[in-house]
């Protein structure tokens, strides 16, 4: 009978456990580091995301304000060889404004941290589709004592952190997200000069109106959404507004302000 004879190679072997938890202490470490630049990375589209949504917004709020800022008060020159036509009596009403052009008084400065808001009146072109109210709406026409002209009426102010317009007609509608403080100031020249400001004061400590050259206004911006790594405790200081600091430790929203100045054009 034949014997067969096993014979065990001592070469081969495993894994030992230290060696083991080595392989494993390793990866875990690989897997947290990946794991911290992938979160890193994310946190900076974020705020890369929410930096790019203020900056748009700042953009698209100061267009407008400054545009319709530079219009306002404008009216078209009589013209002595083309007289205007008056249809009703008497004749010192020929310069004004009928009743429906301009909506009641409203609080112009809101005081303290409250937001500002203004309302900006200008003539226009009697041709159809030419120009149209901050809502896309036609102009309001005139029709007595002076027949055919033709006035935009845009008002502006904040609601909801958002910047809002009411035009010639019907409710105000949102045209701007993320905007948490409009302040305005108005210059006023007070030494005959007429394009140099020599203050700028709120809307009721304006002398006469007839003398603003300038309006100077500030807002305030803030992101869609929490992106800072820590809450938010800047004290703000926006034109003649009380100081603002954020409140809570889950406030952590971006934000930024910017002030410009803007010299009315029809300043007669």
């Amino acid at each position: 009978m034949n014997k067969t004879t096993l014979k065990y190679n001592n070469k081969l072997r495993g894994f030992t456990l230290v060696e083991i938890m080595v392989a494993i202490t390793i990866g875990l470490l690989m897997l947290a580091g990946i794991l911290q630049i992938s979160q890193a990375n994310k946190q900076s589209n974020r705020l890369q995301r929410n930096m790019g949504y203020v900056q748009e917004n700042i953009r698209t709020a100061m267009d407008l304000l400054v545009r319709d800022i530079q219009q306002a008060g404008y009216y078209e020159d009589d013209n002595p060889a083309s007289p205007i036509p008056i249809t009703t009596a008497p004749f010192r009403t020929v310069s004004a404004i009928p009743t429906g052009i301009i909506t009641a008084a409203i609080t112009a400065d809101g005081g303290g941290n409250a937001n500002d808001q203004i309302t900006l009146i200008y003539e226009v072109s009697t041709a159809p589709g030419i120009t149209t109210d901050c809502l896309g709406q036609a102009p309001n026409a005139t029709t007595s004592p002076i027949a055919g002209n033709l006035f935009i009426q845009n008002h502006y102010f904040i609601s909801n952190q958002r910047l809002m317009c009411r035009g010639n007609t019907g409710n105000a509608q949102p045209l701007v997200d993320g905007v948490e403080s409009l302040q305005i100031l108005y210059g006023e020249n007070t030494d005959g000069n007429p394009r140099s400001a020599n203050r700028y004061v709120q809307a009721q400590q304006v002398t006469n109106m007839l003398n603003v050259v300038s309006v100077r206004i500030g807002m305030r911006f803030i992101s869609r959404g929490a992106v800072r790594a820590t809450a938010d405790t800047t004290s703000y200081a926006l034109l003649d507004a009380a100081a603002f600091t954020p409140t809570g430790a889950t406030d952590r929203l971006l934000r930024r302000e910017i002030t410009t100045t803007i010299s009315l054009r029809n300043v007669r």
